[in-house]
């Protein structure tokens, strides 16, 4: 498996943190048919093709991200648009 790390430091509190890991979790579950859950700060996801987490903290929120054979032609794509998704929360 291929993965991708991404952190951002953000201002927003721990509520915010975790509302954007859910909003983002629900993009990737309608891009990638994931499945994901909490357990406690940190939301976990799996799917056919990825598997991963967002933890989130007060003061920052880190995705985890691990594609499988068949996503890894597309890992540049999907980070550069998590970047993105956590710099826009990030610059909030």
């Amino acid at each position: 498996m291929s993965a991708i790390r991404i952190e951002r430091t953000h201002n927003r509190g721990l509520d915010a943190a975790k509302q954007e890991a859910e909003s983002l979790a629900e993009d990737l579950t309608e891009k990638f048919g994931l499945k994901y859950g909490w357990q406690g700060e940190t939301l976990a996801f799996k799917g056919s093709g990825a598997k991963g987490e967002i933890h989130c903290a007060s003061d920052s929120i880190a995705l985890t991200l691990e594609l499988s054979f068949v996503l890894r032609p597309f890992k540049t794509r999907i980070e550069q648009e998590v970047h993105k998704y956590l710099d826009a929360f990030a610059a909030k």
